[in-house]
């Protein structure tokens, strides 16, 4: 053998080898399969515009729409074809059935998930079914290509198979033969593809206030070999399961790329790790104790940050409340999810959810045995019209069919509108469709758009009388004109009446019906000494909500719950229901206890309300001469209610006299400050002033030490103002000054107390014995002084011996 030529056909194996493991580990989404082939419908080629999807556990993980009658993909290099992409949890059992649709109805044809596979695959609906549907795909095998052995008389033989990538040979040194040398440690043969590797991973926690420590572990199968993390914040990791510490607030979606000798695999998880400004809101909470035999009484303790102002809890038994620390009761056995919504002054919101954070012990429950009904299959579909307060639905609204008691949710309902219309005629246009329940049950309707929240929609009929539901009628396509109206037609039919079920004769389900007004309160409201109200008048805003609740029965209803289309009074009209909220239910006995629950617009959740014993003279003046929780249930009859949301007002304690101190006792002040947007640093400083009065003391300038906030509330060295007490009045103003340490300024700053609703302002008043949280801020357009100018005019300070850099 030429020796000469051994070395060179040696560096050229070695780089082959080289290039297959740098294409391996480039690092590549987790392997899809694709299909291609026919598609027929009633043994007719489908039209150019068929859907196909694919499913895998009811969930669509692949669509292509025809371009071809009767034909979908091809085998070609560039071809298109129907892609199927599993993502996490498809594959958690070890595999997967595909599912396939042709608009929307379930072809004859299915097939296992094999990854990395590409067949052909004839798809049909209609007519008989074909001898074999579940069709098993080939197994994965990787392209070869035989590597020759040079023997002494220089005759190439076969003796070893090198796996993907396919490697095309193209000549790199002209004067190289073709042949390849024999390798001492040839490429391994992967035989398999059941190992596919497949790239994932956790992080913990995934949220909260900088600086946030992340421990991510390593979920990956298929045997990786090396592994890159990225965790978004312009860092990157090798290890397997690495710390990370996020240093700035934002949401960062963090990838990581796994490879081995055969290939590589990403998982990308976007807006994974979400960390917050210690001042920004974010909810948190905690929970003692998580676990134990009923009654089992919770304590919540809020540990959110960013100062909320109001809460939203619910524990997972349908029950909630509005409290920042609530305790509660779990009476019944199970595993309970806890949420909280909390959000500022402003609007914003912030939601935590703890799933099954609570477990109750004891038996489970067991579940009864029930006769079956039959469902039927085939869909009823609907097309239509649709007018929202006589306007047509605006291009991009939902029409949503509803049956109470069932989820009929699916890809066609809800269904997206056109302008005016929803649906579309034709055997394979798109429709709203309903199906997988009994014959003849009522279906409602309930439509919205951009301009409009969600409402329940009248059915116009062609005499101009009106329905608020259509029976389900399986097979038949419907064509409705779905009518919202914010008030009721002078010939709406009566709500229909609760049927009266066997076990429950003699006891009325007669509706009730509630009108009356609403106060949310804002904290302005008090009570004088003989009980009149101020800033007391209603004032829920138009699309708030109100709901009548009744423990152990379902009273919901078309006008239950209520959206007010006025602010601050509901219900009107000479009917004894129309436009009022409407209480009635299946067995409701007469007395049963009401109560109410009101949503102003833009709030998360409801709370309950109080109902006031009102009285209001000829002035309009309102009278509080007592309050309930509850009214009882009177079937048949119509009442009006002076709801009630927060706190009750109270008359204001009269202020106890004290005697004249000798001094006032100091006024402490702490929070944050900016300076141009952004925090102050540490070393900047933060003064107070009062013009003509010496406010000078240790701790009058303060310099910052905390970035971006001013003062140390737990430390007790706080910005103070202390002060004789002839010298100042209460509620006199003090000014604020900032000073950055770059600049030879000191700037006049606006401030503002973060848990008041008041605006921004340039002083706030004095209150001595008081530990006050401000917010501060100023920028170098603002009003400022050299310190000698504040020194010789506002008499600050009393200037130390070198008061240079002040």
């Amino acid at each position: 053998m030429n020796t000469g030529n051994v070395a060179v056909q040696t560096a050229l194996a070695t780089l082959l080898l080289f290039s297959f493991v740098l294409i391996c580990s480039a690092g590549a989404p987790a392997l899809p399969c694709e299909f291609y082939g026919t598609v027929t419908i009633d043994g007719s080629p489908a039209p150019v515009g068929t859907i196909l999807s694919a499913k895998i556990n009811e969930a669509e993980r692949g669509r292509y729409t025809l371009e071809e009658a009767g034909m979908y993909g091809g085998p070609g290099t560039f071809d298109q074809r129907l892609k199927v992409v599993a993502e996490e949890g498809d594959l958690s059992d070890g595999s997967a059935q595909i599912t396939f649709w042709i608009d929307g109805q379930k072809a004859w044809q299915e097939t296992a998930f094999k990854p990395g596979v590409s067949m052909k695959l004839d798809l049909s609906i209609g007519g008989d079914a074909p001898a074999v549907t579940n069709i098993a795909p080939p197994e994965t095998s990787a392209k070869s290509a035989p590597v020759p052995e040079t023997t002494d008389n220089d005759q190439p033989v076969d003796f070893a198979v090198i796996n993907e990538p396919e490697v095309i040979n193209e000549p790199v040194i002209s004067d190289l033969p073709p042949q390849l040398p024999e390798m001492e440690n040839p490429v391994p043969v992967r035989e398999t593809s059941e190992d596919v590797l497949i790239a994932d991973f956790i992080g913990e926690p995934a949220s909260g206030v900088v600086p946030l420590t992340v421990t991510f572990t390593d979920l990956s199968t298929g045997g990786p070999d090396a592994l890159a993390w990225d965790f978004g914040d312009g860092t990157t990791d090798m290890v397997a399961n690495p710390v990370h510490q996020y240093m700035l607030p934002g949401t960062y979606t963090v990838r990581l790329t796994v490879s081995n000798l055969y290939s590589s695999a990403t998982q990308l998880k976007e807006g994974y790790i979400f960390v917050s400004d210690p001042g920004t809101l974010h909810a948190d909470f905690v929970a003692e104790p998580v676990s134990g035999k009923p009654p089992l009484k919770v304590q919540f303790t809020d540990r959110s940050s960013g100062n909320p102002t109001m809460y939203a809890w619910t524990f997972g038994d349908g029950t909630g409340d509005m409290v920042a620390n609530p305790s509660h009761t779990y009476t019944s056995p199970g595993k309970y999810t806890v949420n909280l919504t909390v959000a500022d002054e402003t609007g914003i919101s912030s939601t935590e959810s703890k799933k099954e954070l609570i477990r109750v012990e004891g038996p489970v429950t067991p579940v009864p045995t029930l006769t079956p009904i039959p469902v039927p299959a085939v869909p009823q579909t609907f097309v239509g019209t649709v007018e929202i307060y006589g306007k047509p639905i605006q291009s991009g609204g939902t029409v949503e069919a509803r049956i109470p008691g069932y989820d009929i949710s699916g890809q066609f309902n809800p269904i997206k509108t056109a302008k005016g219309v929803f649906g579309k005629m034709g055997t394979f246009s798109p429709k709203l469709q309903v199906q997988g329940v009994p014959a003849e049950t009522d279906i409602e309707f309930w439509v919205a758009d951009e301009m409009n929240r969600m409402v329940r929609a009248y059915i116009l009929q062609d005499d101009g009388s009106y329905l608020w539901t259509v029976p389900y009628q399986p097979g038949k396509e419907t064509h409705l004109r779905l009518v919202a109206l914010k008030n009721p037609p002078s010939d709406i039919p009566p709500i229909p009446v609760t049927p009266v079920p066997t076990g429950c004769a003699g006891i009325p389900s007669i509706p009730m019906s509630i009108q009356g007004d609403v106060r949310i309160t804002d904290g302005t409201e008090y009570l004088d000494e003989g009980g009149t109200c101020h800033n007391c008048q209603p004032n829920i805003r138009i699309g708030g909500m109100i709901e009548a609740r009744v423990e152990g029965y379902d009273v919901s209803g078309p006008e239950n719950p209520f959206t007010m289309i006025n602010p601050g009074y509901f219900g009107s009209g000479n009917s004894s229901w129309a436009d009022k909220l409407t209480i009635q239910g299946r067995c409701l006995p007469e007395n049963a206890n009401v109560t109410f629950w009101v949503k102003d617009d833009g709030w998360p959740r409801y709370t309950q309300a109080w109902i006031l014993k009102e009285a209001i003279d000829d002035n309009e003046t309102i009278s509080i001469l007592g309050e309930t929780r509850e009214i009882p249930y009177e079937g048949g009859i119509s009442r009006t209610v002076h709801l009630w949301a927060g706190p009750l007002p109270t008359v204001p304690p009269t202020p106890t006299p004290t005697p004249a101190p000798s001094a006032w006792d100091p006024q402490y002040f702490y929070g944050k400050a900016e300076f141009n947007g952004y925090p102050l640093r540490a070393g900047d400083r933060v003064m107070a002033t009062r013009e003509g009065i010496d406010l000078s003391n240790p701790t009058n300038p303060i310099s910052v030490l905390k970035f971006g906030e001013f003062g140390d509330l737990a430390g007790k060295e706080m910005l103070a103002v202390d002060v004789p007490y002839e010298s100042i009045e209460q509620r006199d103003p003090i000014s604020f000054w900032i000073k950055p340490q770059d600049f030879e300024y000191w700037y006049k700053a606006e401030v503002k107390n973060p848990l008041s609703s008041a605006d921004w302002s340039y002083t706030y008043p004095f209150t001595p014995g008081s530990i006050t949280n401000l917010d501060l801020r100023s920028d170098d357009r603002s009003d400022f002084m050299y310190f000698y100018d504040i020194v010789e005019k506002i008499s600050n300070v009393i200037l130390p011996d070198d008061y240079s850099g002040w």
